[in-house]
């Protein structure tokens, strides 16, 4: 096991290596945790960080929201199959008639159609989750219900507002009696709290390596229920350790059924290829490793990146909170690094397309494809597909502060498959699919499912 000595000088080679202002870091195995911390939590105002600053979790936040509502599952208030408009009776009249064939099981596992990259900035307040709803159901679906698994942001809004209707709470509210005081976490969802104490603000990694704070503290209300959490790095441990303990906390308090978190942790849905991680559970991303199963979730918010990594076998947790548009850079480093020396799990080799080529047909992959952030256009020249995006202004405003080099820029495709699989230049995966019955794709994985448009 590493010593908290050892973890923090790691931790500050890695804060300077990627120019991070800030981080924590917490490792658990076993019975044993080391917990890191270094770094400013705000460079105009000098404030170090201590073991308790809060940081964005982003959308780690999803895997809260998954267990909120699994604890109305197991109250019998809901079933996983259960339509969601059977509790929100306005998807009935959305706009896309297919809202009224999503269940609740889809929203958890990604499988719903909801938009990916939904970024509505709603004043905060009571009413949020509700007003974010409203105007999904004003959106078409990227793809039918239950049909193809595509992270979705707008998922975890619809699940926050069952679990309003459920429990005539705000999310908040229930979030914190139903999971963040039982397990006693230093968490919120409110900025009024978050200022009281030690908070952490993002910061943007521009040209030439310089740093700068962000123009905003949040992204609005982009995930109001998915994505707006701040905790400090004890509590992502504690929060793993339910996770490892059946749903119980560490005084013994249950949070959770232990068959709610083995369904939460089983990978029930898989995930396109390329992705890193080969299976969707209930809020948890699953991959096997020869440590046994893997579950996790990252997030990013406002300049600020985060990680949640499980090993329930291994009793072992890897977590990380930062406030940088290069915090992921850090925290794979150290991950990867620790899962190997801890774990003996290797590092994931990246793509590389096959040595041997072969023949396909190009004409039926080029086209528009297009879905809440925009679109995406696939041309044949010179006997090559290539790749590009028009990407909506708010959401790209929005990604800029999560990746300071967005959008990303045009790609020519190299065919890594006959099924439709191809590689970019930077070696991201890029997928289509023919539904059974259709002569050609009419859909494709560019991170997020797009839909043909023409």
């Amino acid at each position: 096991m590493i010593d908290q000595t050892d973890l923090t000088k790691r931790l500050e080679d890695l804060c300077e290596r990627f120019h991070v202002p800030g981080a924590a870091f917490a490792v658990a195995k076993g019975d044993e945790t080391s917990v890191a911390w270094s770094g400013s939590a705000n460079i105009a105002t000098g404030m170090p960080v201590a073991r308790d600053t809060l940081f964005a979790a982003g959308s780690v936040t999803k895997v809260f929201t998954a267990s909120l509502l699994m604890t109305l599952v197991d109250e019998g208030r809901i079933g996983l199959d259960t339509p969601i408009a059977d509790h929100l009776p306005a998807c009935n009249d959305a706009v896309d008639s297919r809202f009224a064939d999503i269940t609740v099981r889809m929203l958890l596992e990604h499988t719903s159609g909801l938009p990916g990259n939904v970024t509505y900035d709603y004043p905060r307040g009571p009413q949020v989750v509700a007003d974010f709803v409203a105007h999904l159901l004003s959106t078409p679906l990227n793809s039918p219900p239950g049909a193809y698994w595509s992270y979705s942001n707008g998922g975890p809004v619809v699940t926050g507002r069952l679990v309003e209707v459920l429990t005539e709470l705000t999310f908040d509210e229930a979030l914190a009696e139903r999971v963040l005081r039982p397990l006693q976490l230093n968490a919120t969802n409110s900025t009024e709290e978050m200022v009281l104490q030690s908070t952490a603000v993002g910061h943007l990694v521009g040209k030439d390596n310089a740093v700068t704070r962000t123009p905003r503290f949040q992204l609005g209300t982009n995930s109001p229920s998915g994505s707006a959490l701040f905790c400090d790095i004890d509590a992502l441990v504690t929060f793993a350790r339910m996770h490892m303990n059946e749903g119980l906390a560490d005084d013994g308090t249950r949070v959770l059924s232990a068959a709610s978190v083995s369904r939460m942790q089983d990978g029930q849905v898989d995930v396109p290829w390329g992705l890193g991680y080969p299976k969707m559970g209930l809020g948890w991303l699953r991959t096997e490793t020869p440590a046994g199963p893997l579950v996790m979730h990252t997030g990013a918010s406002a300049g600020q990146h985060s990680c949640l990594f499980v090993l329930p076998e291994q009793r072992g947790v890897l977590a990380a909170l930062t406030n940088s548009t290069n915090g992921a850079a850090l925290y794979s480093t150290l991950v990867t690094q620790l899962l190997e020396e801890l774990f003996d799990v290797p590092p994931t080799a990246p793509l590389t397309a096959p040595e041997a080529s072969f023949a396909f047909d190009p004409a039926p992959l080029t086209g528009v494809w297009v879905a809440d952030d925009g679109q995406v256009t696939i041309e044949l020249a010179d006997g090559r597909l290539h790749l590009s995006h028009q990407v909506d202004d708010g959401f790209s405003e929005t990604m800029r502060l999560i990746h300071t080099r967005f959008p990303p820029p045009p790609a020519t495709l190299t065919p890594f498959a006959p099924d439709g699989r191809f590689l970019t230049e930077a070696g991201a995966p890029v997928q289509f699919v023919t539904p059974e019955g259709a002569d050609r794709p009419e859909y494709v994985y560019v991170g997020r499912i797009y839909r043909r448009a023409d």
